[in-house]
């Protein structure tokens, strides 16, 4: 089976080039409504080529974005190298909801299998990624939550209690993860950009560290507390 690993990065690379920190007027939803979406052990997903070719042709764009389900759903493709094959072309499909960090990141091989499913929470792969072969079998899964003792959903509880922000609205914060384990074992935590929806004068960081959990804010850069 051929390397997956080009549809990963241009998946993640070109969400990364359509995303940004906004700092949206509606308020908040409540804070226990949005969840992540779980894998199912087996998924009978493929991609609808001809309607991919056709929408792409007529809006003129590489990519074909639209709205289904309530999901956001972006769809592009591209080739290893722009002379190789078309039995090396490969699709790509971001589904997402809208102030939702997660995103479900699947890719196709040229005759619209699934090959590839991998979960991020913005950027950052996070749970399983699963590989498959042509018969829909997996044949890898990648454990992202090996290197990490708390995973975004312990920190979205705790945070919730300790500060009431919920990581899972990005009208509220933006997080991330940092781990420098070989270089420093304590430098493993979680990044958070806290956003005030009047002001964004008054954002600031938070740090928690993994293995303790502890809090540390960071407000104007130069004060912590």
């Amino acid at each position: 089976m051929k390397t997956i690993a080009p549809f990963i990065s241009l998946i993640i690379y070109s969400f990364l080039l359509s995303s940004c920190i906004a700092k949206p007027a509606e308020k908040p939803e409540s804070k226990n409504t949005i969840i992540a979406e779980k894998k199912p052990a087996l998924d009978s997903s493929r991609f609808d080529i001809k309607r991919f070719e056709e929408k792409k042709d007529k809006y003129g764009s590489p990519n074909y974005e639209f709205v289904e389900n309530g999901r956001n759903i972006r769809q592009l493709s591209d080739k290893p190298e722009r002379d190789s094959p078309d039995s090396l072309k490969y699709y790509a499909e971001e589904i997402s909801k809208k102030w939702n960090p997660f995103v479900i990141r699947k890719g196709y091989n040229f005759k619209g299998q699934l090959i590839a499913w991998l979960q991020t929470f913005r950027l950052e792969p996070i749970n399983k990624s699963y590989e498959y072969d042509e018969s829909g079998k997996i044949i890898k899964i990648t454990n992202y939550e090996e290197k990490f003792k708390h995973s975004f959903a312990d920190i979205r509880e705790f945070l919730l209690k300790a500060k009431g922000i919920d990581i899972y609205d990005t009208r509220q914060a933006i997080a991330r993860r940092v781990n420098h384990r070989y270089e420093d074992p304590t430098q493993v935590y979680y990044d958070i950009y806290v956003l005030d929806k009047k002001d964004e004068k008054n954002d600031y960081r938070i740090v928690i560290f993994d293995d303790t959990l502890q809090i540390t804010e960071y407000r104007n850069e130069n004060k912590s507390k």
